[in-house]
């Protein structure tokens, strides 16, 4: 199969993605498995090709979204469809974070396999390995008895979506029939009109102090601002080529999820109408927030500590038109859905000056975004 080849399958799960005041829903298409790895920008613009192609071909507007492995030498699971709308995003406020959580939701078993991963990261980052490496755990839990998924998922991201008005809210379904849903709080590439957004978040603690606090707390930690500076750094470097201008704040500001805060720094530019959302995205992704730097080194690393392959855990999220406008947000804050239950997953940066423990409590407070949609469910 050529990189943008097209299965001849129609994919059963609608695919929703909740952004600022408005709820993109697709049905149907063709599902498209392009591997970007080896030419992200070829195959950028073939898919762009195939859905200009789409909507000459039956003169209606087409939508391409769905789901990019972290690791992008593996198959995406996008699809091609003339079946999508924006609807108005409902419960939601266009900006804010939600209040914190008060409720307590279900609890994740301690994990020493993590804690030893990441002291073993710490060694290879002190032999010079790396600068910076992202580790992620997972959590499962059992769904009651002949659940309905495609219900349960609906529920589940209503909730999320209640929890977390700022949040990109998705229910994204894979080739396989699993569902990836979850309240992502980063944005990749959001491109409207020539104009470029993206917010890298790195340096967090948990949403257990006030703001007043956290901004004292993360202000002053070398370690969580040499976190922030790496990915800030990787998105200056990985968009040069693509925007006339980039704008980037000198210093981050503090933004709130319903669970953590975090550094986070809102860039912004202007690109040509030759690049896409896609374009953007691939360019940037994976940033050290999810994997750490430099990306080889970081990535060989992850391979070999963390237990089990990433999948979408930590890909992109998100849609494009056939202007090239359109918006992908991080796989995060979420889980993996089946009949066999849910996977869920939450990763920290380890960095020089990391501590297994902390990191480990990290992971946990990220959890509790996902939680807090199960509570009762589960």
């Amino acid at each position: 199969m050529s990189a943008t080849a097209a299965a001849h399958v129609t994919v059963a799960h609608p695919f929703r993605f909740a952004s600022g005041r408005w709820l993109l829903q697709a049905e149907g298409g063709r599902l498209l498995s392009p591997v970007f790895g080896p030419d992200p920008a070829a195959a950028s613009a073939e898919l762009l090709a195939q859905l200009r192609a789409a909507e000459a071909r039956t003169g209606r507007t087409h939508v391409l979204c769905g789901l990019i492995p972290f690791d992008t030498s593996q198959p995406a699971h996008l699809r091609l469809t003339s079946r999508a709308g924006f609807l108005p995003r409902t419960r939601t406020a266009a900006s804010g974070a939600g209040a914190p959580l008060v409720q307590r939701p279900p609890a994740t078993p301690r994990d020493d396999g993590y804690t030893a991963a990441v002291s073993d990261a710490l060694r290879r980052l002190a032999r010079g390995e790396a600068d910076k490496v992202v580790l992620s755990r997972t959590a499962r839990h059992a769904l009651p008895a002949g659940a309905d998924l495609a219900g349960l998922a609906e529920v589940i991201c209503d909730r999320l979506a209640e929890l977390n008005p700022a949040a990109d809210v998705y229910c994204a379904p894979d080739a396989e029939g699993q569902l990836w849903l979850g309240a992502s709080p980063e944005i990749i590439a959001d491109v409207r009109q020539g104009r470029l957004l993206t917010h890298p978040l790195a340096g967090s603690i948990a949403r257990t102090v006030s703001r007043e606090d956290a901004v004292t707390l993360l202000s002053a930690s070398e370690k969580d601002r040499r976190e922030h500076h790496f990915v800030v750094s990787h998105i200056e470097e990985a968009l040069r080529g693509l925007t006339a201008s980039l704008r980037v704040p000198a210093a981050p500001e503090v933004f709130a999820t319903d669970a953590m805060w975090h550094l986070g720094t809102r860039i912004t530019g202007s690109v040509s109408p030759e690049t896409s959302a896609l374009d953007a995205a691939l360019a940037i992704h994976p940033t050290p927030a999810v994997c750490g730097t430099p990306t080889a080194s970081a990535s060989r690393i992850i391979s070999e500590l963390e237990p089990q392959a990433r999948g979408f855990y930590a890909g992109l999220v998100g849609w494009m038109d056939a202007s090239g406008d359109g918006r992908f947000s991080l796989v995060l804050r979420g889980a993996r859905m089946d009949a066999g239950g849910l996977e869920l997953r939450a990763g920290a940066g380890i960095v020089e000056g990391s501590d297994p423990e902390a990191e480990h409590r990290e992971t946990e407070a990220k959890f509790r975004t996902m939680l807090a949609g199960l509570e009762g469910i589960v």
